[in-house]
């Protein structure tokens, strides 16, 4: 899906050049929302638009839009990781090391990617 590619540039570049974070990622997030607005149930599209709420610490949105990837049938490792990171956030460290530990069972999609973590952050 050629938003998730172009999303995925995007939220690269703003990792690169943080002087243009905001500006980056507002443009991703859009490029994603438009994507789920045609494929509200693809999810490789949750998955991507989940580690970008992670990454903007909007949580609560990832969670739901993360929950919704898996009920969705998402098998990706990304999915259960970026879902992890959500609940690191809002739940309980258990919750999110049980999630953590099943991420490490999965395979990683090609087409989506990881939201940044820092386990030694606060």
């Amino acid at each position: 899906m050629n938003e998730i590619v172009e999303a995925r540039q995007l939220v690269d570049q703003a990792w690169q050049r943080l002087e243009h974070w905001d500006s980056h990622i507002a443009a991703a997030q859009a490029l994603l929302e438009h994507a789920r607005a045609t494929h509200p149930h693809d999810p490789q599209v949750l998955t991507c638009l989940g580690a970008l709420l992670c990454d903007r610490a909007r949580y609560h949105e990832a969670d739901t839009v993360l929950r919704e990837a898996l009920a969705q049938g998402s098998p990706d490792r990304h999915t259960t990781f970026n879902l992890a990171v959500a609940v690191f956030n809002i739940g309980t460290r258990r919750q999110a090391l049980a999630l953590f530990g099943a991420a490490a069972k999965l395979q990683p999609s090609t087409i989506t990617w990881a939201a940044y973590f820092d386990p030694h952050g606060t």
